[in-house]
């Protein structure tokens, strides 16, 4: 039904304006869907006083970032320090000790240092400082008192630490510490050096492990999940004369009726995931539909139908209910304009798009895919623009189905919220139907598409052309309409486009309106004028048929994808019995002057029509067109079209060539079929008319 608008291997031309359309297409639906470029419908502030009530014109879901990251701070405060306990660190303390020490054996060494000058000496070799009485004690008792001090500081020091001592439990261990020494019933001057040495070697051996605290902290952190925010329709989100706080705002950039913060993250979001898309859609069209994949034209009628809806959403869905929004107007689009199948992919991607556009609105996104869905089915069969109407029809009953389900999952209440939206559905159909209507001959005229209303509305028979190919030139009307059976039934059997083949055997001969008289299916009680005239002119009359027709073509309007039948259905054939002519008379002739300028048929759709307008005409003038002489003369024509190289760019294959000449068989066999005479009947009739006398 869709035209097969370019060759296979065109796939690769010009990869850059594809990779331009591609870049343009993911901008433009950055831009649509995560640039803040609306202007906000209130203007409303944190700490200003709400002049009216602001009621929610959709139900929206939204994550409410402060509650969140307030619970995630919670959780994560929440959460203990984790220890670990120094294996060394009772070592050190020893160590600490037995260096002090050694540093007082040193000084008390000096004997003819004054006590004055020990005392600094001590105080700069000990690493545990030494206050006054803790010194004098040092320096002054004996070697007993001393490597008593020492042990009982050491075993003080290490029953201590066995225990654990947290940094913030050190002041209470230091304490306790002080008590054991005094329980040991020292000397006073021993007991006041244990004291000190334990004091500057005591310290904490269970630490915090910071890098185990912060895992753990940003564990329970992540594993709060986002606090949720539901607005109901209709729900009263500020009320006239209450100050706007955080969550009000939150919840209006929500519904789109002031701006959000702006957050590179949200644009950054939306570009990654565009870029995803579009680069899928562009992977799903090159595998399964290259002959889209081939068109550039078709690729950007693709991302305009995109683009628009996606804004169409992002315009009106803080403006109006959105189930008004006519969402499945870019998927029927397609379906009328590309492919049917592209268009319920589409549907599936503009309906992602959409729900993103809306805040994950699944609802609103689950509402245009079905919609979408139906409308492309539905217009599987279209005949006539209006048909589009009851495509829309479809569509508005699906949407308010749709509503009722989801509304009934929410439990909402029949009226006014399950009848308000699903008459806003029922009215978002008939809007895609007027869109489908009003915008669709534009499209077809800005990018030169054929689509199946377009053929249909080209086979009338009161088209103006055809309407004087009726008058003027009876003969090829009818071989037109021969040719153009012939040529629909070949191109149903091997698949190509039966539609575009018809419309385009309707057109093929057009230019012989010019000079109508100078083709012999036109010459009925006519002179032949080739009788008359040279055999280069009698071929120069016939290669301006093709001229003369592409210039009706252009000025009735006729699509391209019509007109290349024209010169496509002669492509660089020779005009074989003018040229035999011009030889047999002795002329001075070059072939190429009597072969038509081309091109050959470019596509499977023209060459079927090239093959049914030869093996028409050589059927028509056979003496007696038998079953199997049909067949021979068909199958001779298909092999001297191909044995000439007409049919190299094509792309039919030697299969589609069979069927083709079988199709043929078939159709003239029953065309020219033998007639039954009724002799005495006819005797009959004759005699009747003479006997009745003319009535004057």
């Amino acid at each position: 039904m869709w035209p097969r608008l370019r060759r296979p291997w065109t796939i690769a031309l010009a990869p850059s304006r594809k990779v331009a359309i591609g870049a343009a297409t993911c901008i433009a639906l950055t831009l649509v869907t995560g640039a803040q470029y609306l202007p906000a419908r209130l203007q409303l502030r944190e700490g200003w006083v709400s002049p009216r009530d602001v009621t929610a014109s959709r139900t929206v879901e939204f994550v409410d970032r402060a509650r969140t990251e307030a619970l995630r701070r919670a959780a994560a405060e929440s959460i203990q320090p984790v220890y670990r306990r120094s294996a060394g660190e009772i070592t050190h303390a020893q160590d600490v000790i037995a260096q002090t020490v050694a540093a007082v054996e040193r000084a008390r060494r000096g004997g003819g240092l004054s006590y004055t000058e020990r005392r600094v000496l001590l105080s700069r070799e000990s690493p545990i400082p030494l206050d006054d009485p803790a010194a004098l004690a040092a320096l002054t008792v004996d070697a007993a008192a001393l490597a008593l001090a020492r042990t009982t500081a050491e075993r003080v020091v290490t029953a201590s630490m066995d225990a654990g001592i947290k940094p913030e439990e050190l002041p209470r261990a230091q304490m306790q510490a002080r008590v054991a020494i005094r329980a040991l019933q020292l000397s006073g001057r021993t007991m006041t050096l244990a004291s000190a040495l334990v004091q500057g070697a005591l310290g904490p051996n269970i630490t915090i492990d910071v890098a185990e605290t912060q895992r753990l902290q940003q564990r329970a952190a992540e594993s709060v999940e986002p606090v949720t925010t539901r607005i109901l329709r209709g729900e009263i989100v500020v009320r006239r004369g209450e100050v706007v706080t955080e969550a009000h705002m939150q919840k209006l950039a929500a519904l789109g009726l002031v701006r959000a913060p702006f957050s590179w993250q949200r644009p950054l979001g939306v570009a990654l995931i565009v870029v995803l898309v579009v680069a899928m859609s562009f992977a799903y069209m090159r595998q399964y539909h290259p002959d889209i994949w081939a068109e550039d034209r078709l690729l950007l009628v693709w991302s305009l139908a995109v683009v628009l809806t996606v804004g169409l959403a992002r315009a009106l869905v803080a403006q109006v209910n959105p189930y008004a929004i006519p969402l499945a107007a870019g998927a029927v689009l397609i379906a009328v304009l590309l492919r049917p199948r592209l268009a319920l992919y589409t549907a599936a991607v503009i309906s992602m798009l959409v729900a993103t556009v809306v805040g994950a609105d699944i609802r609103l996104g689950l509402v245009t895919f079905i919609g979408s869905s139906v409308g492309v089915y539905a217009i599987k069969r279209i005949v006539h623009r209006t048909d589009l109407m009851l495509a829309g029809a479809w569509v508005g009953g699906a949407n308010a189905v749709c509503v009722l389900a989801l509304n009934l999952m929410d439990q909402l209440p029949w009226y006014p919220d399950i009848a308000t939206d699903a008459i806003y559905g029922s009215a978002n159909g008939v809007i895609v139907g007027v869109i489908a209507i009003g915008t669709l001959p534009y499209l077809e005229q800005l990018f030169g598409l054929v689509t199946p209303i377009k053929l249909l509305e080209l086979s009338n028979p009161s088209h103006p052309l055809l309407r004087r190919m009726q008058v003027e030139a009876a003969g090829t009307y009818h071989h037109s309409l021969i040719v153009a059976n012939l040529a629909e039934a070949a191109a149903d059997a091997i698949g190509a486009d039966s539609l575009l083949v018809r419309v385009g055997a309707y057109y093929h001969d057009v230019g012989k309106l010019r000079r109508p008289v100078f083709f012999v299916e036109n010459q009925a009680g006519v002179e032949n004028p080739h009788e008359k005239m040279a055999p280069s002119l009698s071929a120069l009359t016939l290669l301006s048929h093709v001229r003369d027709g592409l210039e009706l073509a252009r000025e009735y309007g006729l699509p391209s994808a019509v007109a290349d039948f024209i010169p496509q259905h002669h492509g660089t054939n020779l005009i074989t019995y003018f040229y035999h002519q011009a030889l047999q008379r002795g002329d001075a002739v070059s072939e190429e002057g009597f072969r038509y300028e081309g091109p050959k048929p470019q596509s499977r759709e023209a060459a079927v029509v090239m093959l049914a307008d030869a093996v028409e005409g050589a059927t028509r003038a056979l003496p007696k067109p038998t079953p199997d002489r049909i067949e021979q003369t068909a199958r001779r024509i298909i092999r001297d079209k191909l044995d000439d190289g007409q049919l190299n760019e094509s792309n039919l294959s030697f299969r589609d060539l069979d069927v083709i000449a079988r199709t043929f068989s078939r159709l003239l066999a029953t065309m020219f079929h033998p007639r039954i005479e009724y002799p005495e009947l006819e005797r009959d009739l004759r005699a009747g008319q003479r006997d009745r006398a003319p009535v004057r």
